[in-house]
Formats: structure tokens, C-alpha cells, sequence
């Protein structure tokens, strides 16, 4: 979407970087400096065309201007559309902040710009020359003492720069503490929004143990596997050798983003593959707990999205494949899932939206399942 600029030379410099020009329609800027969020249509074409499309008016009345590529400047001329648009609602907060970083921070900096409220960021000290750290309104440092990724993990600082300045609420993005109850909490605490799921809500499917139980409660199909997740490899095997056999997947009891899996095929593999996921679950989401599954052979993963609105009222949006990965990362999404049987993908939207139902799920929310090659999920 085209800003419309409040000056002409303005406009005229922004039509000759993009190639493309705005018509500006019955003083719409000075409408949105008295904040009447009333927006009028504006045409957009290139600029080899703009000189084809110039018109004169007289001088009683001027209601917008064209960009006249033979004259280089700006003619009064009557605006190609003159229609007014739907009052933009009031702005939910004041400011916004990114509690990520990258390209994941940018889009959320982006959306605050759009919705007319003020963003802030954080980086880390190896992030002072990133992109998202320019994109913010305003960008705070984090604690230098911590290394890259714990600087991001650190609550009590990246509360503290809420509190400092007046940051109305936090959008955690993906990763990171964007499934920390205890991240949620704290804000909530000290009266900043966490832009998603309540904090009940994160207690129950931040773990992944306990949303398992969940699941086995509302008598959702779940992977046999651990009950609680272990701190470490000794607990591990034993749980096996009275549990189950081999070959197992290691997961991390917090977090996603296939971060924290590895495959076991034996007992001997066990220690190192579960010292390398625990290392790496607690680097990326400051919780080294794993939890075991019995492995599941060349599985399709298909998802299931849903929306809530924390009262128990939800709805899915259907299903995709994500069975393309690599690392356990999703590198390809087919929305719908193709040649899944149709009583297989109806019972996955049952099973996905009775669940969250129960939770009285608030936000957007996934709902992963495994199918294997006999069609059982």
C-alpha cells in the first residue's frame, strides 16, 4: 500500500524512485493530520503513462495533482477515483514491541506502521547492524554480558525496557519466548499485553508433556511416548528399557521450529544424541528438558490451523502438509493436504478444534499431527 505524501515534492520524489505515481484526491493528507483516518482511493500507474493522463482544471478548483512528465512538475488536475473508504478503527495500543529479532521482527514492525502504532525493538550487541533493529521506531540494546541468543531470552531486561518506555504491549513472534508462559506472566504483571495466547494457555501447550495430557484427555490420538520430559540421558534410558524399544526421537519438552530432535536408533546412540538436542533446546528457548516418542518411520506431517477467541469458541481454517523438512524444519507448506483420505482429514479438524475448544484457546494456533503409512494419525 502507497502512502499518501503530505507534500508534493514529496510525492514527486517518491513517484521517481518506485517508477510509479500517487494520485493525491480532495487534500486527503491534511485529512490525516487531523485524524479523521478517512482515506480516499488513489490511482497508481507507471510513470511512462502519467503524461498521457495529466489534465487541467481551474483554479477555483483544484482537487488534486499529476505528476507532468514534459513540464517536470506538478499540474491541479481532477483525481481518476473519489471515493472514500471505511473509517480505519482506532489503533489497539499506542506502541508495539518486537521481542524478536530479523526478518521475523521487521514484519511485525511493519504490520504496527500499517495499523498506525509506534514500534519498538531489541537487539542483541553481534545485531547492532541488522535490518530490524533500523525498522524500529525506536531499538534498545540488550544486556552485552549474555551471549547472541540469550540476550533474547533475557526477561527481566526486555520487561524493564517495556517499562521504561512505555511499551503498551509485546509481540514475541515465533521462537524464542513466544511460548514462555513465564515471559507472558511477567508482562501481564506489570499491566503490558502479550500479542497472543493467555498465559493458561501457554502453561498448558508451552510444555509439550503437558499438552499431551491434554490431548489423551480430550481423547486426542497422541505418539506412545514419556509422560514428563527428562533432564537428563541416565533418566531417559531407563524410561526406555521399561517403556518401549528403538528406534525413539528425542524432543524438546519447550519450543518448535524442529530445534531440539534427534533420532535414536539404539541405545548407544542415546547419550550423545540427547546431550546435542538438550544443548540445543536450552540455547534456543532456555529449557534443556527432553522428552521421548517412540519414532514414527516416514511419517506425512500434516497441520491443522485454527483461531480462537479465549472463550471457547474456535474454528479451523483447514489443513497443510508440511512433510517436506529439512533438520525437521518445514520447507515447503501444500495447503490443502493432497490424497489424504477424507475421514482421515475430517477426524484431524475434530480432533483439533475440540481440543482447543476445551482450552479455551486465544490467538491463532496450530494443531501438528503425524500420519502414518496406513493412514492412522
Amino acid at each position: 500500500m502507497y502512502r499518501i505524501a503530505s507534500k508534493s515534492r514529496t510525492l514527486a520524489s517518491s513517484a521517481l524512485r518506485s517508477k510509479r505515481i500517487a494520485i493525491n484526491a480532495n487534500n486527503t493528507s491534511s485529512k490525516l493530520r487531523n485524524n479523521t483516518s478517512i482515506k480516499q482511493s488513489c490511482m497508481i500507474r507507471p510513470l511512462s503513462t502519467v503524461s498521457n493522463i495529466t489534465s487541467t482544471t481551474n483554479n477555483n478548483n483544484k482537487k488534486g495533482t499529476n505528476y507532468d512528465l514534459s513540464s517536470k512538475r506538478f499540474k491541479s488536475a481532477e483525481p481518476i477515483f473519489d471515493e472514500v473508504y471505511e473509517t480505519v478503527p482506532e489503533a489497539p495500543f499506542k506502541k508495539l514491541l518486537a521481542a524478536n529479532r530479523g526478518e521475523i521482527a521487521t514484519r511485525i514492525m511493519r504490520a504496527s506502521s500499517e495499523l498506525g502504532i509506534a514500534s519498538a525493538g531489541i537487539y542483541s550487541h553481534e545485531d547492532r547492524f541488522t535490518q530490524h533493529r533500523y525498522k524500529a521506531d525506536q531499538a534498545f540494546l540488550l544486556a552485552t554480558s549474555k551471549s547472541p541468543v540469550a540476550a533474547y531470552l533475557d526477561i527481566d531486561t526486555i520487561v524493564q525496557i517495556c517499562k521504561d518506555n512505555n511499551v503498551e504491549a509485546v509481540h514475541p513472534g515465533y521462537g524464542f519466548l513466544s511460548e514462555n508462559e513465564k515471559f507472558a506472566a511477567a508482562l501481564e504483571r506489570n499491566g503490558i499485553k502479550f500479542v497472543g495466547p493467555t498465559v493458561e494457555n501457554l502453561r498448558q501447550f508451552g510444555d509439550k508433556t503437558s499438552a499431551k495430557e491434554l490431548a489423551i484427555a480430550m481423547d486426542v490420538p497422541v505418539i506412545a511416548g514419556s509422560d514428563d520430559a527428562f533432564p537428563s540421558w541416565n533418566e531417559a534410558r531407563d524410561w526406555i528399557r521399561q517403556n518401549t524399544t528403538y528406534p525413539v526421537i528425542v524432543k524438546a519438552a519447550m519450543g518448535g521450529g524442529g530445534r531440539g530432535i534427534r533420532v535414536v536408533p539404539s541405545e548407544e546412540d542415546l547419550e550423545g544424541q540427547f546431550i546435542v538436542a538438550s544443548n540445543e533446546a536450552k540455547n534456543a528457548f532456555g529449557d534443556g528438558r527432553c522428552f521421548i516418542e517412540k519414532y514414527v518411520d516416514k511419517p506425512r506431517h500434516i497441520e491443522v490451523q485454527c483461531l480462537g477467541d479465549g472463550s471457547g469458541d474456535v474454528i479451523h481454517i483447514w489443513d497443510r502438509d508440511c512433510s517436506v523438512q529439512r533438520r525437521h524444519q518445514k520447507v515447503v507448506e501444500t495447503a490443502p493436504a493432497m490424497d489424504l483420505p477424507p475421514a482421515t482429514r475430517q477426524a484431524m479438524l475434530d480432533d483439533a478444534v475440540r481440543l482447543l475448544s476445551y482450552a479455551k484457546y486465544r490467538n491463532a494456533g496450530t494443531v501438528e499431527f503425524l500420519v502414518d503409512k496406513s493412514g492412522n494419525h
